[in-house]
């Protein structure tokens, strides 16, 4: 047998994802079986013709196969002596290094150099585990699957489901499909993915959201939706393609692409927009809120402790503002366009609106004076 010594995690923290690899890997490497000198015990061992010129051998009781480096451990098992292939039955367990596998069931095909474990699969690497009703390992392609209610948990993944996830080897990815789910909780603080398709780069410290993707911290009141997310996880990078909005409690933005800068405590640093930018911000300082509106072809936010600290809108920009508290009830509006506008923010309220280019407004109100 051979063994790679190769281990891999999933950390994915509020605000910022770490990767390294999968630990779905690590079993492949343990269970990668070759042709090598290994050593086994039964309580029984029955040989018999199976009607070819191979030599079965079935083993039972308290089953023990290694090869010094790899142990598998069952309570019944069957080995072909010439095709090299197995299989074990019943409390099956594989073990090497730090990892643990069990499973009711494993088949290996040397010839194929295919590998199955089925029934309640559990692989144990410290406090990282991978739950599923099936894992496959194809030797010769490199690729692994995991299917039947697939979820993998640790301190630094949190908790990701779905019902099948495929590991490729040359692609260097794992991603996880049909209703995946990835939840992390840390403190007080949540985060949770869900798209059509969950998929991570390890060596590239890269994750992508694949169709009907949306992100959520709800401790943070920050929501985004998209058709495809990528995140860059050595800069706490998030790029979003297809109608992204990004939405909080008193905000809105939204275009064709969109960019977001995360701070260390998962607060956003930066939103730059792209393509159709437009949004609003409310002023809950006053009752009713005041209002700001804008369009633009191109936008850029900066923040400050999670809080709007400035925009600028460039290309056929245009503001609109609604007076909040008493003035709400004269309709009080100011409409501003320009070629672009510079909008600061004191506690999430515009303080100053600086406007260049072929610069046009209007001031409007119903009742009282103007």
């Amino acid at each position: 047998m051979t063994l790679i010594s190769r281990r891999n995690s999933l950390r994915f923290t509020p605000g910022r994802w770490k990767l390294n690899n999968s630990m779905l890997v690590a079993f492949c490497s343990v269970i990668a079986a070759g042709a090598g000198v290994f050593t086994t015990s039964a309580d029984r061992a029955v040989s018999r013709d199976a009607g070819t010129e191979d030599l079965v051998i079935d083993l039972i009781g308290n089953v023990v196969v290694t090869d010094g480096e790899v142990t598998v451990t069952s309570d019944s098992g069957t080995v072909w002596q010439e095709s090299g292939n197995a299989i074990f039955y019943s409390n099956v367990t594989v073990e090497t290094d730090t990892l643990t596998g069990t499973s009711h069931y494993l088949e290996y095909l040397k010839e194929a150099g295919m590998i199955t474990m089925t029934g309640s699969v559990t692989l144990t690497d410290g406090e990282t585990v991978l739950e599923a009703g099936e894992v496959v390992y194809f030797r010769e392609s490199g690729k692994a699957t995991a299917r039947e209610n697939v979820i993998m948990t640790g301190p630094r993944i949190g908790r990701v489901e779905g019902q099948y996830a495929l590991y490729d080897r040359d692609r260097g990815s794992l991603f996880i499909t049909v209703d995946p789910l990835l939840r992390r909780v840390e403190g007080d603080d949540s985060l949770i993915v869900i798209a059509d398709r969950l998929e991570f780069f390890p060596d590239e410290n890269l994750a992508e959201a694949q169709g009907n993707a949306s992100i959520s911290m709800p401790e943070k009141d920050f929501y985004s939706t998209s058709e495809y997310l990528r995140y860059f996880g050595n800069e706490d990078r998030f790029e979003l393609f297809g109608s992204p909005v990004l939405e909080s409690e008193d905000s809105e933005l939204s275009g064709d692409w969109m960019e977001i800068l995360l701070e260390s405590s998962g607060d956003p640093r930066s939103v730059r927009v792209e393509g159709g930018a437009a949004g609003y911000f409310l002023d809950n300082g006053v009752d009713p809120p005041a209002e700001t509106w804008f369009s633009s072809e191109r936008a850029f936010f900066e923040f400050e402790n999670g809080d709007p600290d400035s925009v600028m809108l460039a290309g056929s920009a245009t503001l609109l503002m609604k007076s909040g508290g008493e003035a709400a009830s004269r309709n009080e509006m100011n409409t501003v366009r320009g070629n672009s506008l510079r909008i600061s923010f004191d506690n999430g309220e515009v303080v100053e609106v600086i406007v260049s280019g072929y610069v046009t407004g209007t001031y409007s109100y119903l009742g009282g004076n103007p």
